[in-house]
């Protein structure tokens, strides 16, 4: 019997058996996280949004327009990864091209998945009301899936319309966010110090979304989270190319002198 090859084809069933355990553990939790960041902020949407109403002024709304003009996949995301890869190659720096290679297909894979998402969900967005929806239409779309709420100033309830086709209708989950925290994300694990300023400008480009009424708080939780795994998952398999420092052997000790 080759018993060599017996045990080497058992190693190899375990290991593939293991990653397969391992990527269903990492989708359980990824669903575990998107579904509880959704139920602990949808209940607080209108509450939020009206916080922020009585809170507006001018000078937030124009930093609010800067930090979405700017946080969108182009150019922010495309941006952020640009100028790793140029200040990585002219510091010679794996890592940061590593991190820049992270975060562009990071928030590309976010930004593609969740855009495919939004246009089937048809979730209104803040300042769609019904008025707009039929001068754009011709008719009032039919929910498919109730929220069971409507906003006290606004005619339109809230729920899922289905694939509407129009802007006010592809409000969850948030675009910006995804492609924002996805960048975030790649680089604050493969550059931390780096990564915090670039995490400040994604909280930055959330708050933006709420504050120009595009989207409610859960809009932009969901897709932060949906970004994060992404960015996550590309800079720890991006990370494990990266060569490992050797550490250097410890000095010995000098002879005492007799």
């Amino acid at each position: 019997m080759n018993t060599s090859g017996s045990r080497a084809a058992s190693q190899v069933d375990g290991r593939v058996s293991f990653r397969k355990k391992r990527w269903l553990g990492w989708l359980a939790i990824s669903a575990g996280l998107l579904a509880a960041g959704f139920v602990f902020s949808f209940p607080i949407d209108f509450s939020v949004y009206r916080q922020m109403q009585q809170m507006d002024c001018p000078l937030f709304q124009q930093i609010a327009q800067q930090f979405s003009f700017w946080g969108d996949y182009i150019p922010g995301s495309i941006l952020v990864s640009l100028l790793l890869s140029v200040g990585g190659r002219i510091a010679k720096s794996h890592r940061a091209r590593s991190a820049a290679l992270a975060s562009f297909l990071a928030a590309s894979a976010a930004g593609i998945s969740l855009d495919a998402g939004r246009f089937s969900f048809g979730r209104p967005r803040p300042y769609a009301t019904a008025q707009a929806a039929i001068l754009r239409l011709g008719h009032k779309p039919e929910m498919q899936i109730s929220f069971g709420r409507t906003r006290a100033d606004n005619d339109l309830p809230d729920g899922l319309y289905g694939p509407v086709g129009i802007h006010m209708f592809q409000g969850f989950p948030s675009g910006h966010a995804a492609s924002s925290t996805a960048s975030a994300a790649a680089v604050i694990r493969l550059l931390p110090r780096l990564g915090s300023s670039v995490g400040l400008l994604a909280l930055g480009i959330c708050w933006s979304r709420m504050e120009l009424r595009q989207h409610y708080l859960s809009d932009v939780v969901v897709g932060a989270i949906w970004g994060a795994l992404w960015g996550m998952l590309f800079s720890t398999l991006l990370g494990r190319r990266l060569p490992r420092c050797a550490t250097a052997p410890p000095a010995s000790r000098p002879e005492k002198e007799i």
